[in-house]
């Protein structure tokens, strides 16, 4: 059989005339893995009265060219809320692959109209993608066009020895039933008393059933935790009550409403058996209900479905937990919502969260607190649902997997409990429970060190709003294992090159490690939070928090960076250059994007060039050196840009000199140096002070961290064409970067 025309000319119009695919008999081997597809123009639908086309990607899963009869197309220009659902099957392999797709095509997510949908696809391996043609018909309209095709490796990856779930079995979610027996003897070790007493401290607080995190279901938990551990039926009847209160008090949005289906889910799983078939099946129609409307979305309650928002993450991890925890329950039938298709519609909507909100080394696009509470609420626990009840790893392989050793790198302890040098809202992040709740579904290689983080905590190894932890702790920690300073496995430097994110760490020891960070926000996002954190510093060590802001609004005077009072921030930045050290110091400059304000006669343009420097090498004299250039560019005469401010917050007490200043904190020094001329001065924070230095337009700093006298500042020459010397260490600005002349540098 030959191909057809059309599928033969598709190399020479995508390539400019490289020569057609081989027409010999492909190969199955190349049809294994993970397929996604391009279908352009595959729906349509009317838009005054005329069709207007959107790609469809499908997604299937084949190997050796046999594919499993499940297909899921997503199109999101048609609807981002929707997930269609299809089958496949294979005409013939030949000289090309044929198939078949039926796709059920919903327009809205809360209508009931779905429309069907055949394509015939005819495709061919060719230089690492896969390329074609189809045919097929969508509401009575004919579709033709090409297909575009990727292959990726087979994921999830299979559990070993995952026994297959049984029917109405529960517990299933935080772990089997097969285990309690095991769960009931780790309960009496010290560990286990610890978790429990801590548990029953946490249900002793108050609990929220409004809020922006109600907590009512996550109370219930708790008791059903305590309840099937001792089989102690009064434990049950008090989780039923908590969780009559809850579903009473609806959340006031999806955002609200998510923990609390969150919460009823994992109560259900661990009282199943011991609330009896009534209130089995009247919470299991409840479940199902509210998953549909998470997975769905309700605009008119307000609501953000786009995939970087922690509103998606919390949501949708929410509506595949209670799916999961429905799976094999008895339903009334519903064509697209049915507990497997819902948990395979969360599992989607989740990948797409993971892909594009956090980064290839797991830092979040809408900062710290933000990408971590969902994951706490809802997602991490799904992902462990997921896991124990269908036998499928969903965090090896994707970037949920960069999550712990991303914040392994971050955290520093302080008064007790686990903190880091944050961005975004608040500038704060979840803290311990973060980890404690991540162990059961985190790469066993990391577990030694993250028990070595856990050192330290046990009198707060969750927080106390979060008892529905207490299950998932106990079940996975690691007792056995020795705990092993993370330095064994993590470099001291951390770079997200997808987000532009870099971390820089002197050691893994106490209170007194130095963490040093700037973000670059390289891959902004519409819709989702975005904070003016573009360039911005955070600068910790010695116990001291010296550039830094606790419980911030998301105000440009919040962040670490250089302000313009009547414009708005910049968007992003990309780097020019960068070089690390293996003992965490290292350079980057970067270069931010244009603000843009009106001109007299046409816009006028200002970007920023800075370059920050890090140097632990101790060569300056001290534990910690920090430089900061700045340079800008373009109009800078303009009215809106004159009143250019170079700002940096500190929780420490301020003292100002002559073009310098010094901050104490906690029994520790920060000593910094402007090599170009500024005007000083300090105002009050609600937490603390903010260093605001005014009259130039190059910013030339160096700060030294120390317990004792700072060493003496050394500078020959003026502005940026000076030479700075701080004890052995000489630091200067080249070609528009820092450059320390004693260092360490490897190849990035």
């Amino acid at each position: 059989m030959k191909i057809s025309p059309f599928l033969a000319a598709i190399p020479l119009l995508l390539l400019g005339g490289t020569s057609a695919p081989s027409q010999e008999t492909i190969n199955p081997q190349l049809l294994t893995g993970n397929l996604r597809l391009t279908l352009k123009h595959g729906v349509w639908k009317l838009w005054q009265d005329k069709p207007v086309y959107q790609d469809l990607t499908l997604d299937l899963r084949c190997d050796r060219a046999v594919c499993q009869p499940s297909v899921w197309g997503y199109a999101p220009k048609f609807n981002q809320e929707v997930d269609h659902q299809g089958t496949v099957k294979t005409i013939k392999l030949d000289n090309a692959w044929r198939l078949q797709v039926k796709m059920r095509i919903q327009s809205h997510p809360w209508q009931a109209e779905v429309r069907e949908a055949i394509y015939n696809i005819e495709i061919v391996p060719y230089q690492d993608q896969l390329i074609g043609s189809y045919q097929g018909t969508l509401g009575g309209r004919r579709r033709h066009s090409q297909v575009n095709g990727t292959i990726s490796p087979l994921w999830p990856n299979p559990v070993p020895n995952h026994q297959p779930l049984q029917a109405r079995e529960h517990p299933r979610l935080i772990f089997r039933k097969s285990e309690l027996t095991n769960l009931r003897e780790k309960a009496k070790t010290p560990i286990g008393q610890t978790i429990i007493a801590q548990l029953n401290n946490s249900l002793q607080e108050k609990i929220y059933y409004d809020g922006y995190v109600p907590n009512g279901g996550y109370h219930a938990t708790g008791h059903c935790f305590l309840a099937i551990l001792n089989q102690d039926r009064k434990s049950a009847e008090t989780a039923w009550e908590i969780i009559e209160k809850t579903r009473k008090n609806r959340g006031r949005r999806i955002l609200e409403q998510s923990p609390i289906v969150a919460g009823v889910a994992l109560a259900y799983d661990l009282c199943y058996d011991l609330w009896g078939e009534k209130r089995q099946r009247e919470i299991t129609g409840w479940l199902s209900s509210e998953s549909k409307k998470l997975l769905s979305g309700l605009p008119k309650d307000g609501w953000n479905g786009d995939a970087v928002s922690n509103w998606n993450a919390r949501a949708r991890g929410a509506a595949g937990l209670a799916s999961l925890a429905i799976l094999k329950e008895d339903l009334p039938p519903d064509p697209l919502y049915y507990p497997s298709a819902q948990v395979e519609m969360a599992k989607r909507h989740l990948e797409r969260y993971f892909t594009t909100a956090i980064g290839d080394r797991g830092f979040g696009t809408e900062g710290d607190l933000y990408t971590t509470e969902p994951m706490v609420l809802a997602v991490f626990p799904f992902l462990q649902g997921y896991r124990n009840s269908l036998g499928l790893d969903l965090v090896t392989g994707s970037s949920a997997a960069q999550l712990i050793p991303h914040y392994l790198t971050r955290i520093v302890p302080k008064n007790g409990q686990l903190l880091i040098p944050a961005y975004g809202r608040h500038q704060v992040f979840v803290g311990v429970s973060l980890l404690t709740i991540a162990l059961g579904i985190t790469d066993k290689s990391w577990l030694p060190a993250l028990k070595w983080r856990l050192q330290g905590q046990e009198k707060q190894l969750f927080h106390p709003h979060y008892p529905h932890i207490a299950p998932f702790l106990l079940a996975a920690y690691p007792s056995n294992l020795i705990p092993e300073n993370p330095e064994r496995q993590l470099d001291r430097v951390l770079v997200d090159q997808q987000k532009g994110f870099y971390a820089f760490r002197n050691r893994w020891q106490n209170e007194e490690d130095f963490v040093a960070s700037i973000y670059l926000k390289q891959q902004p996002f519409v819709g989702g939070w975005s904070f003016p954190d573009v360039a911005s510093v955070r600068i910790w060590g010695l116990g001291g928090h010296w550039a830094s802001f606790e419980r911030s609004k998301g105000d440009w005077n919040s962040e670490n960076t250089v302000t313009f009072p009547k414009t708005p921030p910049w968007r992003q930045a990309k780097p020019i250059s960068f070089q690390s050290s293996p003992d965490g110091s290292g350079v980057i400059t970067l270069k931010t994007d244009k603000i843009r304000v009106k001109g007299a006669n046409k816009p006028v343009e200002v970007a920023l060039v800075r370059s920050f420097a890090v140097d632990y090498s101790l060569s300056s004299g001290s534990p910690g050196l920090f430089v900061l250039m700045d340079k800008l560019l373009g109009k800078v005469d303009q009215p809106e840009f004159i009143n250019k401010t170079w700002v940096m917050n500190t929780q420490g007490n301020v003292t100002l000199g002559r073009n310098s200043f010094t901050i104490t904190q906690n029994r520790a020094n920060m000593q910094g140096t402007f090599i170009t001329p500024v005007t000083l001065k300090v105002e009050k924070t609600n937490t603390g002070e903010r260093i605001l230095a005014t009259g130039s337009e190059e910013f030339f700093l160096v700060m030294t961290v120390q317990k004792s006298r700072p060493p003496a500042v050394k500078i020959i020459g003026k502005g940026l064409d000076a030479i700075v010397q701080i004890g052995s260490q000489e630091i200067s600005i080249i070609d528009g970067a820092v450059r320390l002349k004693e260092m360490n540098f490897q190849e990035p």
